[in-house]
């Protein structure tokens, strides 16, 4: 009796431990599958961040053999019609000249325009400029904002300017360089213009943003007698033949030793 008795209770024991150890068991396999959850997919995760292509800038892909294209936006120095006697302005030069450095790689549009302001510009933006999806956008401004018709006041021209720069570089695709406009040859009007300059060098300050300050550099040489401005300039404000060559000549300089090599 005594031995049935020590077997039944063996047994009850036992069926209670393997009931005891299957729930242990089951317990111990999600919370393994829960734990290793995790560890499965943040490496998955990280991998993918990982293989994300990087940004290129635009001197980048120009270095890499991409294609890109530049939008040169302004007035009428930079307009297409800039001569009257036919011969290639500044950006023609440009053209040109990219076409032999980097063959077949830069496309290059033209959106200048006789008489604008920076509130004409930013009027203009998305369909002349943002439709090309440009890699480069090259902005000239100032002339007719501080001595045209229109005689926009230097802060309205600073954020007007600011939102064109803003709606170009929104999408992270393009770049901006600033380009200030030439001195005139009067020196009342180049002193109007100088909190046009200081605006422009001012917007060029902030981080991606490139600035050429072509005014400093033309009014620095002009000063020390290293050329004879009136020879450069068609009328009081805009670039002769000779003058558009030289903005060129400077441009190309820029470009070679500030914005290229980066």
């Amino acid at each position: 009796m005594m031995l049935k008795s020590s077997i039944y209770l063996l047994s009850v024991a036992l069926i209670i431990i393997v009931i005891i150890g299957e729930r242990n068991f089951e317990t111990i396999k999600i919370t393994e599958e829960t734990a290793l959850l995790p560890e499965t997919e943040e490496p998955q995760v990280e991998a993918a961040e990982k293989t994300e292509p990087e940004q290129l800038t635009f001197s980048e892909k120009l270095a890499a053999g991409d294609g890109v294209t530049i939008v040169f936006l302004g007035d009428y120095v930079t307009s297409a019609d800039s001569l009257p006697d036919g011969n290639p302005n500044h950006v023609t030069l440009l053209t040109n000249w990219f076409d032999e450095k980097y063959p077949d790689q830069v496309e290059v549009v033209n959106a200048g325009m006789n008489a604008n302001t920076v509130s004409h510009m930013k009027d203009r933006v998305a369909t002349d400029v943002l439709v090309h999806n440009p890699d480069l956008v090259v902005i000239s401004a100032g002339l007719n904002d501080a001595l045209g018709g229109w005689k926009i006041p230097a802060k309205e021209y600073a954020e007007s300017y600011e939102l064109i720069v803003e709606e170009i570089t929104a999408s992270g695709d393009s770049e901006v360089l600033i380009r200030t406009p030439n001195p005139t040859l009067s020196v009342n009007e180049n002193i109007k213009m100088l909190p046009y300059v200081a605006a422009s060098r001012r917007l060029a300050d902030k981080e991606g943003r490139h600035f050429f300050d072509f005014y400093s550099i033309m009014a620095d040489e002009v000063h020390d007698k290293k050329i004879p401005q009136k020879e450069l300039m068609q009328n009081v404000m805009h670039p002769n033949t000779k003058g558009q060559a030289y903005l060129f000549d400077k441009f190309k300089v820029y470009l070679t030793m500030e914005l290229l090599e980066q």
